[in-house]
């Protein structure tokens, strides 16, 4: 599944900094090429890179996770550590277009 995110004004997207906050959250986080790879409990792979000012993801879902709600919960915290908005946010940004 591929999904946009709008970026907080003020955050300067770059594949160091998606390296970055994607380390402080995931695991297995590499880089190919432009693009940030990495896994959480629940995902087999989160794809992220840089299109013009949005975070471009594409995801890997397991098919029984163990646990779902904390699935969401830690995907939810790497995309607001990377983009800056929270998921309320980023529903209220994604609403207005």
């Amino acid at each position: 599944m591929g999904r946009n995110y709008p970026v907080k004004k003020g955050i300067k997207l770059s594949t160091e900094y998606i390296l970055e906050k994607a380390t402080e959250t995931a695991q297995n986080v590499k880089v190919s090429g432009d693009h940030v790879m990495c896994t959480i409990p629940g995902i087999k792979s989160i794809d992220m890179w840089i299109d013009g000012k949005e975070l471009m993801v594409e995801t890997v879902t397991n098919e029984n996770p163990q646990d779902p709600l904390e699935t969401v919960r830690m995907y939810n915290r790497l995309i607001e550590n990377i983009t800056g908005l929270s998921s309320k946010e980023r529903k209220k940004k994604m609403s207005k277009n």
